[in-house]
């Protein structure tokens, strides 16, 4: 999207207990994006399970992942999270 100054849009991602509830895509490309979320959905997947797909190449469906992620980066850098990695590193 930035290589192709694509940029404006809107991503909105409900989820409750790791598990996506509702997305809304705004901004080109939002059909071609929105199919992951659909199948996600249907399926019943987990966050992990989109934040964990790995595209053949940069696309535009990166959006989806990262909002997938976004949903851990409190956990991933809590300061609970940070002091076990802080202990773990004395024995690195």
């Amino acid at each position: 999207a930035q290589a192709e100054r694509a940029t404006g849009g809107l991503f909105k991602l409900v989820a409750h207990a790791g598990r996506p509830l509702g997305v809304s895509i705004v901004g080109a490309g939002a059909g071609e994006l929105i199919q992951i979320w659909a199948l996600a959905l249907a399926r019943r997947l987990k966050l992990a399970d989109i934040a964990g797909f790995i595209a053949p190449y940069p696309t535009f469906g990166e959006i989806g992942k990262r909002a997938a992620g976004a949903y851990f980066s409190d956990r991933l850098f809590s300061a609970r999270t940070r002091a076990i990695v802080r202990f773990l590193q004395r024995f690195g």
